[in-house]
Formats: C-alpha cells, structure tokens, sequence
C-alpha cells in the first residue's frame, strides 16, 4: 500500500512538474503572438494544460484514498522566505567605455539615472520586493560614498565577469554557510522593480530545478523599447533575450562556475554560446526547431545541473544600460513613466 502511495505521489509531482512546464510554453507562445505563433499551437497547450490539470486531480484524489502506512517521517524545512543576492558591478578601468566619458563618471554603475546610480536602483528594488537577504555588492566599496538605507557587503573589483560572480558566490558562503536559494543579477538594469523581482522569484517555484534564469520576449521588448537593439534567442515558441536575473541553489552556482566561464565570455554572442553546446543544438537552432524544453536539456548537458527560464512580461527586466544611447532610451523611459519607483512612484 505504500508503495503505491509513494507511486502516486512521484506521478503527481511529475504531473506538477509537466503542468508548469507546459503553462510556461503556453504564456510565450501567447507573448510572441505578434512574432506570429501559430493558432493551432496555442490550442494545443491550452488542451495539455486542461488534460494535466485534470489528471493532477484525479490523483489528489486517488492520494486522499490511499491507506497511510506510517512512514519514517523526515524534517520538514520552512519555505524560504528570503533570498541572499550578489550583484555585479565591476568595471575595466583600463578600457575606454563611451558611457562612462558622456555620463561622466569612472564606474558604469554609478551612471546616473533619475537623480541616484543605477546600483541604487537595483539594490532598491530587491530592498521594495521585501524578499531580500543579505546584499552583497561586487566590484563597489565604500569609497563611493553610497547609501543604501540598508546594509550591503562590498567586495573589490574583480577582472572578469566570470571573477565577479565566482567572488559574489564565495561571500555568500562565507556570510552563511548553509546552502540556500540565492539570486544573482547585475547592476545595469536600472529600471528593475519590487514587482519584477517577486514575478521571477515566483516563477521559479517550485525551486525543484539547480538553476533558473529570467528571458523576456522580443515581442515584449518590442513595445517597451523598440530601439533597445538586444540579442534575441530564436526558439520554437519565438524570440527572447536575457532578463539578466537568475536563482539558484547555493551549491549549484558553486558547481558551475568554472563551466559557465565560456558563456559569460560570449554572453553578447548567440552565435558563439551556441557553439559551445555542440552541433545538434546549432541544427536546431538554424532551422528554428529549438525549442524551450530543448534548452533545459541543453543546461543539464553543459552545466551538469537541471534548469529552467522564467518567461517575464516586463520589457525594463531585458533593458541593460551598456551604451549611450541605451541611456538615453532609459531617461527617456521615465521622463514618460513618471509613476516608475524610480522617479519615486510606488
């Protein structure tokens, strides 16, 4: 009886899994419509859901009915509330960077964007999601002078991206040693709120995944940002460019950091990540038959961890500051929007 119990339990949570999964297809494909998904595709998914959803049911129910055979009883952990986040913000002070000579600063984070420095808005947006832990901040100290009303651990420059994440990682370990969900980003994203960070934390549940990753749809960053010129990924259900968010197991990010060190270099290339992962993803890839399901095989092969995107319908998660005219579209953004947080709107 209770390994019946126990089969029907590991069905159901495949069934939750598959049910996510397909929902998540479903929403792109409903996002790229306007990059011309088709009808019959979307009335699929939508069976699929409805077919899972009812087969989810009825084995809640057959579960309920099952005869409990006292089984050893293990720990519960509470739910985690609260997520640690390191942040990225180094910079090559022997590269020349137009930003930083029109913006007039010596570091990309500090480039102003209403009246504060882009890291100011994307601490200030984890700080507004209230679902934030520590903070530490890589590449920043407090010779800048910032106030975040509330505490930050800094770490010094680092000389790659790569360095930037590996040194974010090891501080969290040694701020706590215990593994945990932590979050990482970048300080280049000023227009990031309270809201895109509980959307994508949200999204990522049930946490049973090594890593998740937030892409945002091209027919999405179309309509907040039509000039933004991003790098888009094309799949089966459409085009999707990084929402530069991702969250993971603590001993996750440790284990892959060597392993991400070619995609971190190429991450301005989808040509050249793709080439990392072999010929069967680029024929794919050509001939518009990669799909999202195909890159969760894809992160499990490269990385040695399972995985899985978090579709965001927000155009300020993909919209990164790295040029001058990118700045430009941003104050411009909020000259129009001046309910964003960060002209101090709620």
């Amino acid at each position: 009886m209770t390994s019946d119990r126990a089969a029907l339990t590991a069905r159901k949570t495949e069934v939750i899994r598959e049910l996510v999964g397909t929902r998540r297809r479903l929403e792109a494909a409903q996002l790229a419509a306007d990059s011309g998904a088709h009808a019959g595709q979307l009335s699929f998914l939508q069976a699929e859901v409805t077919r899972l959803q009812a087969e989810e049911g009825r084995l809640r129910l057959a579960i309920d009915r099952a005869p409990i055979i006292s089984p050893p009883q293990k720990e519960k952990l509470p739910m985690q509330e609260k997520f640690d986040v390191f942040i990225t913000a180094g910079y090559d002070p022997d590269k020349a960077d137009p930003l930083l000579a029109v913006a007039g600063v010596d570091h990309k984070s500090l480039v102003p964007v209403a009246g504060k420095p882009m890291i100011w808005h994307v601490v200030n947006a984890f700080v507004q999601s209230g679902r934030v832990g520590e903070i530490v901040l890589v590449g920043l100290g407090t010779e800048h002078g910032l106030d975040f009303d509330v505490p930050v651990h800094y770490v010094p420059n680092q000389p790659s991206l790569w360095a930037s994440q590996h040194a974010g990682v090891r501080r969290l370990r040694e701020i706590n040693p215990a593994d945990r969900l932590i979050i990482g980003t970048t300080a280049d994203i000023p227009l990031l709120t309270g809201e895109i960070v509980n959307t994508f934390i949200d999204g990522c549940q049930p946490y049973d995944r090594g890593l998740y990753w937030g892409i945002v749809p091209e027919s999405v960053m179309l309509r907040g940002f039509p000039e933004s010129k991003r790098s888009y990924l094309t799949l089966r259900e459409g085009r999707f460019c990084s929402g530069d968010l991702y969250l993971g197991k603590l001993s996750s990010a440790e284990q892959v950091q060597e392993k991400m060190r070619g995609f971190l270099e190429n991450r301005k290339s989808v040509v050249r990540q793709l080439l990392l992962l072999g010929p069967g993803v680029i024929l794919r890839f050509l001939f518009s038959r990669l799909a999202i399901d195909d890159l969760l095989g894809v992160v499990q092969k490269a990385l040695g961890i399972t995985g899985s995107p978090v579709i965001l319908p927000f155009a300020e998660a993909g919209m990164d500051v790295d040029k001058p005219f990118q700045w430009e579209q941003v104050k411009d953004y909020l000259a129009r929007h001046p309910e964003h947080p960060a002209n101090g709107g709620k």
